[in-house]
């Protein structure tokens, strides 16, 4: 497959791949045809592959010429990608491919994700595949499935298939960084039934939209107080005075790591002056507290042909919009011995729907420490208590708790110090890696996570930076040498 013009030709075979593994789609739980992909590669090289009971994939390559004896080295990455675009942007993520674009020294794709979130890691590992002139010793490939929705892949994963007691993971979005540790999580969902009512008078049906928020991966980017689009669509709503406005739907949020973009709710009006007077008065003050980067949000007003017979009691109105009011969002607590900004405890209000009477919420809850999180478990399960709400915990995933007594990342440090002339940054992220899960399930191994720099993942806005893979895959070449 021919590389666009508008990619980079070194490392060519790391931006064959990248570009190729764009034009396969591979939304969470639908990687069926880049685990195709992969294994008929795999195939074509004469190289041992096993697909699991979920659906990981492992590709074992053989070791170089004198490294027959050496350990083996687990190479990991996730196969899905989040699929999110902009409203003007019209495209089936199960069916179409990425299309990417340059920007100076960007690539981007044309108003979606770009996913490089994670694949330019599988990328790099396809790469290491398809070259035997790569000094390394045995490989094991590992591509999990699912990532994005709750690492379920990982959760999958038979150890007896892997022999590899240090592993790599490629799926860190910030060059020069090496990471040690990452965030668990737990996700809940909130769910109430309200009964739709006949509307009492006459009014203007109207949409009340919101959007233009930078969103973002709930993680990565939380630190940033960037704004949440349901929150102010509920600080809006709450602004009108209540016997201003009838309520009978509203929709907000596109997965559990994204931090939401937009939103909207569908009432009966009866003064369209008295919701703009609201809209300015929010939108002004959010002005005064939202980052620079995240100003240009915006709230209209789209009038309806007709107005709505159903909406819901002016007492479920106020309980349901109370209830967001109050849930807490954004993050709570920061690791004080970092050096960074990093994000010890957090809560996306990630998506919330009132669908014909049927209210849904799900938040996604990190930490690092899990005894820190209860106290923010127990405010976020009190509140579903308080409002009479159902609550279900969907899923767990531990922390990966730093561990600095690690040659691997002796080693990994030491190449990146020799072959850049600084010290690479120790650190940990506040997102959800699959090293804690696979360091459960293997036994005690050491683990490393680099690559190069994503800005913006889980956003349309998502980027790689250009000249950060070259130097990224140098790296994972050196290293492997050492190995």
């Amino acid at each position: 497959m021919t590389i666009p013009a508008h990619f980079p030709t070194e490392p060519q075979q790391v931006w064959k791949y990248f570009h190729a593994i764009n034009q396969i789609p591979r939304p969470s739980k639908k990687e069926d045809k880049f685990r195709e992909f992969i294994l008929n590669e795999a195939a074509l090289l004469n190289l041992r592959s096993h697909t699991d009971e979920v659906g990981n994939v492992i590709v074992y390559v053989p070791a170089s010429k004198g490294y027959e004896n050496h350990e083996t080295v687990i190479i990991q990455n996730h196969m899905d990608m989040v699929t999110d675009a902009t409203p003007d942007r019209v495209i089936n993520f199960n069916t179409d491919p990425i299309i990417t674009l340059r920007e100076g020294d960007w690539i981007k794709a044309d108003r979606t994700t770009l996913g490089a979130d994670n694949g330019i890691g599988c990328a790099a590992a396809l790469a290491l595949m398809h070259d035997s002139s790569i000094a390394h010793p045995p490989l094991e490939l590992l591509f999990t499935i699912d990532e994005e929705t709750g690492l379920k892949g990982a959760w999958g994963v038979d150890a007896s298939y892997l022999k590899g007691k240090k592993m790599l993971n490629l799926d860190t979005e910030e060059w020069g960084s090496l990471y040690i540790g990452c965030a668990g999580g737990i996700d809940y969902e909130f769910k109430r039934t309200f009964e739709l009512t006949p509307a009492k008078h006459k009014s203007t049906g109207a949409k009340l939209i919101v959007g233009g928020f930078l969103g973002g991966h709930s993680g990565v980017d939380i630190h940033e107080q960037r704004g949440n689009a349901i929150k102010f669509l509920m600080d809006w709503l709450n602004t009108m005075p209540s016997e201003s406005y009838q309520l009978n739907e509203w929709r907000g949020g596109k997965a559990h790591n994204i931090i939401p973009r937009d939103a909207f709710a569908l009432v009966n009006l009866t003064n369209i002056d008295i919701a703009q007077k609201a809209l300015v008065e929010v939108s002004s003050r959010w002005k005064t507290f939202m980052p620079e980067s995240d100003q240009n949000f915006f709230g209209k007003i789209e009038l309806l042909e007709s107005s709505f017979e159903e909406v819901l009691s002016d007492q479920d109105k106020k309980l349901a919009t109370n209830f967001l009011m109050a849930f807490p969002h954004g993050a709570h607590a920061y690791d004080l011995a970092s050096h960074k900004e990093l994000v010890a405890l957090s809560n996306n209000l990630a998506i919330s729907l009132l669908v014909r009477g049927q209210f849904y919420l799900q938040s996604s809850l990190r930490f690092f420490d899990r005894g820190e999180c209860v106290g923010l478990e127990n405010q976020v399960v009190s509140l579903a208590n308080g409002f009479g709400m159902e609550f279900t915990k969907n899923g767990e995933y531990p922390s990966w708790k730093p561990v600095r007594e690690n040659q691997l990342l002796d080693l990994v440090a030491g190449k990146y110090q020799e072959i850049f002339q600084k010290e690479a940054k120790i650190t940990a992220i506040h997102a959800g890696l699959e090293c804690g899960i696979l360091r459960d399930k293997i036994g005690p191994i050491d683990a490393v996570s680099f690559g190069p720099t994503i800005m913006g993942a889980h956003s349309p806005q998502e980027r790689l930076l250009v000249p950060t893979v070259a130097p990224f895959w140098n790296l994972l070449l050196e290293v492997l040498k050492s190995l």
